[in-house]
Protein backbone atom coordinates (compact mmCIF):
# COMPACT_ATOMS: atom_id res chain seq x y z
CA UNK A 1 0.00 0.00 0.00
CA UNK A 2 1.17 3.37 -1.04
CA UNK A 3 0.29 6.40 1.59
CA UNK A 4 -0.82 9.88 -0.06
CA UNK A 5 0.35 13.12 0.79
CA UNK A 6 -0.47 15.50 4.15
CA UNK A 7 -3.53 18.02 3.22
CA UNK A 8 -2.29 21.78 2.83
CA UNK A 9 -4.93 24.39 4.05
CA UNK A 10 -5.31 26.64 7.48
CA UNK A 11 -7.54 28.13 8.85
CA UNK A 12 -8.66 30.66 6.25
CA UNK A 13 -8.74 27.95 3.19
CA UNK A 14 -12.12 28.35 1.32
CA UNK A 15 -11.45 26.13 -1.93
CA UNK A 16 -10.05 22.56 -1.90
CA UNK A 17 -9.07 20.91 -4.59
CA UNK A 18 -9.05 17.27 -4.25
CA UNK A 19 -7.03 15.02 -6.86
CA UNK A 20 -7.30 11.36 -6.74
CA UNK A 21 -3.68 10.35 -5.51
CA UNK A 22 -0.19 11.58 -5.74
CA UNK A 23 1.52 9.99 -8.73
CA UNK A 24 4.33 8.07 -8.57
CA UNK A 25 6.78 11.10 -9.08
CA UNK A 26 5.37 13.11 -6.56
CA UNK A 27 5.28 10.27 -3.77
CA UNK A 28 9.03 10.39 -5.18
CA UNK A 29 9.40 14.03 -4.34
CA UNK A 30 6.99 14.41 -1.73
CA UNK A 31 5.13 17.19 -3.98
CA UNK A 32 1.90 17.80 -5.22
CA UNK A 33 1.52 17.57 -8.49
CA UNK A 34 5.57 16.83 -8.94
CA UNK A 35 5.28 14.99 -12.59
CA UNK A 36 6.84 17.41 -14.71
CA UNK A 37 4.20 16.46 -17.15
CA UNK A 38 0.75 17.56 -15.24
CA UNK A 39 0.29 21.04 -15.92
CA UNK A 40 -1.48 21.73 -12.51
CA UNK A 41 1.10 24.67 -11.48
CA UNK A 42 0.75 26.34 -14.95
CA UNK A 43 -2.98 25.87 -14.96
CA UNK A 44 -3.41 27.72 -11.47
CA UNK A 45 -1.06 30.68 -11.78
CA UNK A 46 -2.40 31.29 -15.15
CA UNK A 47 -6.03 31.32 -13.45
CA UNK A 48 -4.87 33.33 -11.29
CA UNK A 49 -3.08 35.59 -12.95
CA UNK A 50 -0.07 35.93 -11.00
CA UNK A 51 3.74 34.91 -11.86
CA UNK A 52 4.61 31.26 -10.88
CA UNK A 53 7.58 31.16 -8.12
CA UNK A 54 8.45 28.13 -9.67
CA UNK A 55 9.36 26.90 -5.62
CA UNK A 56 7.39 24.35 -4.16
CA UNK A 57 6.57 26.10 -0.49
CA UNK A 58 6.17 29.12 -2.35
CA UNK A 59 3.88 27.78 -4.66
CA UNK A 60 2.27 26.31 -1.70
CA UNK A 61 1.94 30.06 0.21
CA UNK A 62 0.83 31.47 -3.31
CA UNK A 63 -2.16 29.32 -3.04
CA UNK A 64 -2.85 29.54 0.70
CA UNK A 65 -2.68 33.16 0.61
CA UNK A 66 -5.50 32.84 -2.12
CA UNK A 67 -7.68 30.61 0.23
CA UNK A 68 -6.64 27.55 -1.85
CA UNK A 69 -5.70 24.10 -0.48
CA UNK A 70 -4.63 20.65 -1.57
CA UNK A 71 -5.54 17.21 -1.04
CA UNK A 72 -6.61 14.19 -2.34
CA UNK A 73 -9.51 11.45 -2.18
CA UNK A 74 -7.15 8.39 -1.02
CA UNK A 75 -5.53 8.52 2.29
CA UNK A 76 -3.88 5.05 1.22
CA UNK A 77 -4.18 2.70 -2.31
CA UNK A 78 -2.26 0.32 -4.45
CA UNK A 79 -1.65 1.58 -8.13
CA UNK A 80 -0.32 0.34 -11.04
CA UNK A 81 1.82 3.02 -12.53
CA UNK A 82 0.03 6.79 -12.04
CA UNK A 83 -2.65 6.14 -13.90
CA UNK A 84 -6.08 6.48 -11.93
CA UNK A 85 -7.77 3.31 -13.78
CA UNK A 86 -4.86 1.27 -12.16
CA UNK A 87 -6.17 1.71 -8.51
CA UNK A 88 -6.97 -1.80 -7.10
CA UNK A 89 -7.55 -1.05 -3.65
CA UNK A 90 -7.48 2.07 -1.56
CA UNK A 91 -8.85 3.66 1.81
CA UNK A 92 -10.52 7.45 1.41
CA UNK A 93 -9.62 10.28 3.39
CA UNK A 94 -11.63 11.55 6.59
CA UNK A 95 -12.13 14.86 5.59
CA UNK A 96 -13.99 16.06 8.97
CA UNK A 97 -11.26 17.34 10.80
CA UNK A 98 -10.63 19.64 7.74
CA UNK A 99 -14.38 20.57 7.66
CA UNK A 100 -14.10 21.76 11.11
CA UNK A 101 -10.98 23.65 10.68
CA UNK A 102 -11.43 25.45 7.69
CA UNK A 103 -14.66 27.12 5.94
CA UNK A 104 -14.73 25.36 2.99
CA UNK A 105 -17.12 26.62 0.34
CA UNK A 106 -15.81 25.35 -2.92
CA UNK A 107 -14.36 21.82 -4.03
CA UNK A 108 -12.78 21.41 -7.21
CA UNK A 109 -12.38 17.97 -8.01
CA UNK A 110 -9.08 17.71 -10.12
CA UNK A 111 -10.33 14.96 -12.74
CA UNK A 112 -13.01 12.02 -13.14
CA UNK A 113 -11.65 9.27 -10.42
CA UNK A 114 -11.65 12.20 -7.78
CA UNK A 115 -15.21 13.35 -8.94
CA UNK A 116 -16.77 10.05 -9.33
CA UNK A 117 -15.98 9.03 -5.48
CA UNK A 118 -16.60 12.67 -3.84
CA UNK A 119 -20.21 12.27 -5.54
CA UNK A 120 -20.38 8.76 -4.55
CA UNK A 121 -19.40 9.27 -1.46
CA UNK A 122 -21.42 12.19 -0.42
CA UNK A 123 -18.36 13.39 0.87
CA UNK A 124 -19.14 16.89 0.70
CA UNK A 125 -22.75 17.38 1.27
CA UNK A 126 -22.89 21.24 2.12
CA UNK A 127 -19.79 22.85 -0.07
CA UNK A 128 -20.46 23.70 -4.18
CA UNK A 129 -18.48 20.85 -6.21
CA UNK A 130 -17.41 21.47 -9.23
CA UNK A 131 -15.48 19.03 -11.49
CA UNK A 132 -12.58 20.19 -13.91
CA UNK A 133 -10.45 18.30 -16.34
CA UNK A 134 -7.79 16.32 -14.94
CA UNK A 135 -4.52 18.49 -15.34
CA UNK A 136 -2.61 15.65 -15.88
CA UNK A 137 -0.70 14.75 -19.38
CA UNK A 138 -3.14 12.85 -21.32
CA UNK A 139 -5.82 16.05 -21.60
CA UNK A 140 -2.97 18.89 -22.63
CA UNK A 141 -4.35 18.36 -26.15
CA UNK A 142 -7.67 20.08 -24.55
CA UNK A 143 -5.26 22.52 -23.00
CA UNK A 144 -7.48 25.81 -23.62
CA UNK A 145 -11.27 24.09 -22.39
CA UNK A 146 -9.14 22.96 -19.44
CA UNK A 147 -7.84 26.35 -18.31
CA UNK A 148 -11.23 27.73 -19.04
CA UNK A 149 -12.96 25.06 -16.89
CA UNK A 150 -10.26 25.88 -13.81
CA UNK A 151 -10.42 29.06 -14.35
CA UNK A 152 -14.24 29.35 -13.49
CA UNK A 153 -13.69 27.48 -10.89
CA UNK A 154 -10.96 29.47 -8.91
CA UNK A 155 -13.01 32.33 -9.22
CA UNK A 156 -14.45 33.04 -5.56
CA UNK A 157 -15.92 36.26 -6.19
CA UNK A 158 -18.87 33.99 -7.12
CA UNK A 159 -20.70 32.14 -4.56
CA UNK A 160 -23.80 29.74 -4.43
CA UNK A 161 -26.32 29.28 -1.81
CA UNK A 162 -28.67 26.02 -1.42
CA UNK A 163 -31.44 26.00 0.46
CA UNK A 164 -34.78 27.58 1.51
CA UNK A 165 -34.12 30.25 4.12
CA UNK A 166 -35.95 33.43 3.59
CA UNK A 167 -33.27 35.28 2.48
CA UNK A 168 -32.45 32.79 -0.18
CA UNK A 169 -36.16 33.11 -2.02
CA UNK A 170 -36.38 36.37 -1.20
CA UNK A 171 -32.91 36.47 -3.76
CA UNK A 172 -34.67 33.92 -5.85
CA UNK A 173 -38.30 35.86 -6.64
CA UNK A 174 -36.26 39.01 -6.73
CA UNK A 175 -34.50 37.64 -9.77
CA UNK A 176 -37.59 36.02 -11.05
CA UNK A 177 -39.44 39.43 -11.13
CA UNK A 178 -36.62 41.12 -12.59
CA UNK A 179 -36.41 38.76 -15.23
CA UNK A 180 -39.52 37.27 -16.07
CA UNK A 181 -41.71 39.90 -15.02
CA UNK A 182 -40.27 42.78 -15.85
CA UNK A 183 -38.01 42.01 -18.64
CA UNK A 184 -40.68 39.09 -20.87
CA UNK A 185 -43.67 40.54 -19.57
CA UNK A 186 -45.54 37.50 -17.88
CA UNK A 187 -48.29 38.49 -15.11
CA UNK A 188 -46.96 38.11 -11.84
CA UNK A 189 -50.12 35.84 -10.57
CA UNK A 190 -48.32 33.25 -13.42
CA UNK A 191 -44.82 33.78 -12.57
CA UNK A 192 -45.42 33.05 -9.19
CA UNK A 193 -47.77 30.22 -8.82
CA UNK A 194 -48.96 27.75 -6.38
CA UNK A 195 -45.58 26.09 -6.20
CA UNK A 196 -43.95 29.66 -4.99
CA UNK A 197 -45.54 28.87 -1.29
CA UNK A 198 -44.29 24.89 -1.62
CA UNK A 199 -41.45 23.41 0.52
CA UNK A 200 -38.99 23.87 -2.56
CA UNK A 201 -34.86 24.53 -2.24
CA UNK A 202 -33.64 27.55 -4.48
CA UNK A 203 -29.79 27.72 -5.87
CA UNK A 204 -28.88 31.31 -5.91
CA UNK A 205 -25.56 32.86 -7.01
CA UNK A 206 -24.25 35.71 -6.08
CA UNK A 207 -21.23 38.25 -6.39
CA UNK A 208 -20.44 39.51 -3.17
CA UNK A 209 -24.02 40.38 -2.12
CA UNK A 210 -24.87 40.93 -5.35
CA UNK A 211 -27.93 38.05 -6.74
CA UNK A 212 -27.10 37.29 -10.27
CA UNK A 213 -28.82 33.73 -10.97
CA UNK A 214 -30.93 31.46 -9.91
CA UNK A 215 -32.95 27.90 -10.44
CA UNK A 216 -35.69 26.55 -8.69
CA UNK A 217 -34.89 22.55 -7.28
CA UNK A 218 -38.01 20.43 -7.99
CA UNK A 219 -38.28 16.58 -8.00
CA UNK A 220 -40.40 15.75 -11.06
CA UNK A 221 -40.75 12.05 -9.79
CA UNK A 222 -38.64 9.82 -7.79
CA UNK A 223 -36.16 9.41 -10.61
CA UNK A 224 -36.22 13.17 -12.23
CA UNK A 225 -35.26 16.46 -11.07
CA UNK A 226 -36.59 19.46 -12.57
CA UNK A 227 -34.83 22.68 -12.85
CA UNK A 228 -37.65 25.44 -12.95
CA UNK A 229 -37.25 29.24 -12.67
CA UNK A 230 -34.13 29.58 -14.00
CA UNK A 231 -32.89 33.06 -14.59
CA UNK A 232 -29.73 35.03 -14.87
CA UNK A 233 -30.03 38.48 -14.60
CA UNK A 234 -29.02 41.16 -17.79
CA UNK A 235 -25.73 41.94 -16.59
CA UNK A 236 -24.60 38.82 -15.89
CA UNK A 237 -25.12 36.66 -19.60
CA UNK A 238 -22.48 35.31 -21.88
CA UNK A 239 -20.07 34.55 -18.69
CA UNK A 240 -20.84 31.53 -18.19
CA UNK A 241 -22.66 31.60 -14.89
CA UNK A 242 -26.07 30.18 -16.29
CA UNK A 243 -23.64 26.61 -17.00
CA UNK A 244 -21.77 26.81 -13.85
CA UNK A 245 -24.72 27.20 -11.73
CA UNK A 246 -26.61 24.54 -13.92
CA UNK A 247 -23.57 22.10 -13.49
CA UNK A 248 -23.87 22.84 -9.14
CA UNK A 249 -27.41 22.36 -9.92
CA UNK A 250 -26.82 18.47 -11.84
CA UNK A 251 -24.21 17.60 -8.85
CA UNK A 252 -26.25 18.21 -6.34
CA UNK A 253 -29.26 16.16 -7.82
CA UNK A 254 -26.72 13.02 -8.86
CA UNK A 255 -25.41 12.83 -5.25
CA UNK A 256 -29.06 12.56 -4.09
CA UNK A 257 -29.95 9.62 -6.59
CA UNK A 258 -31.80 11.37 -9.70
CA UNK A 259 -31.15 10.06 -13.31
CA UNK A 260 -32.38 12.38 -15.66
CA UNK A 261 -32.99 16.20 -15.76
CA UNK A 262 -36.12 17.28 -17.32
CA UNK A 263 -37.36 20.65 -17.77
CA UNK A 264 -39.22 23.28 -19.91
CA UNK A 265 -37.41 25.80 -21.91
CA UNK A 266 -38.02 28.68 -23.64
CA UNK A 267 -37.80 28.73 -27.41
CA UNK A 268 -34.70 31.15 -27.20
CA UNK A 269 -32.85 29.08 -24.80
CA UNK A 270 -33.12 25.81 -26.35
CA UNK A 271 -29.69 26.23 -28.15
CA UNK A 272 -28.21 27.07 -24.00
CA UNK A 273 -29.45 23.88 -22.81
CA UNK A 274 -28.76 21.78 -26.00
CA UNK A 275 -24.84 23.00 -25.60
CA UNK A 276 -25.68 21.79 -22.07
CA UNK A 277 -26.15 18.55 -22.92
CA UNK A 278 -30.05 18.43 -22.97
CA UNK A 279 -32.59 16.98 -25.63
CA UNK A 280 -35.66 18.32 -27.34
CA UNK A 281 -38.40 15.73 -26.24
CA UNK A 282 -41.72 17.59 -27.37
CA UNK A 283 -43.05 19.51 -29.86
CA UNK A 284 -43.15 23.22 -29.23
CA UNK A 285 -46.17 24.65 -26.83
CA UNK A 286 -47.00 27.72 -25.30
CA UNK A 287 -46.43 28.28 -21.91
CA UNK A 288 -47.38 31.98 -19.79
CA UNK A 289 -47.78 32.90 -23.64
CA UNK A 290 -44.04 32.23 -24.59
CA UNK A 291 -43.02 29.49 -27.35
CA UNK A 292 -41.46 26.62 -25.21
CA UNK A 293 -40.47 22.94 -25.20
CA UNK A 294 -39.50 20.23 -23.20
CA UNK A 295 -36.08 18.76 -22.85
CA UNK A 296 -34.26 16.61 -21.01
CA UNK A 297 -30.86 15.30 -19.90
CA UNK A 298 -29.29 11.93 -18.79
CA UNK A 299 -27.24 12.58 -16.08
CA UNK A 300 -23.97 11.17 -15.44
CA UNK A 301 -20.91 11.51 -13.44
Amino acid sequence: MQTGLAPVFNKNTEILILGSAPSVHSLEKQQYYGNQANRFWQIIFTALQIPDPKIYHKRLQVLLDHHIGLWDVYQSFERKGSMDHHFSNYKLNDFNQLLETAPIKTVIANGKTAYQEIINQQLFVEQNIYYCLSTSGANNSRADNRQKEWKQALDNSYTTFFGNDHWIKAAAFYLRYQVFVLEQQIKPYLEFDEQTNAFNNYFVTFKQKEALATIRYEAFDSKTISPDRFCVAKKARKQGIASKLLKIFETKAISQGYQFSQLTAEKQAVAFYQKNGYRIISQEFLEDGLPCVKMQKTLTI
